[in-house]
């Protein structure tokens, strides 16, 4: 039983960080289409040029 309650957290815990990733892509994306550099976009969501390229952004 305890071994699938750690799955389960396990579990959550992945799909929460992926929300959050998507949040941020998001928000990268509305920036650098409302004009604000990259630079800036980078420092205000913490992503990396890489994450963007690997999203298809930019």
């Amino acid at each position: 039983m305890e071994q699938y309650e750690e799955l389960t957290v396990t579990t959550a815990e992945r799909l929460i960080s992926e929300g959050i990733q998507q949040g941020k892509l998001e928000a990268a994306r509305k920036m650098l289409k409302k004009g604000i550099d990259l630079k800036t976009t980078l420092e205000v969501t913490g992503l990396t040029e890489k994450d963007l390229r690997d999203h298809g952004i930019r």
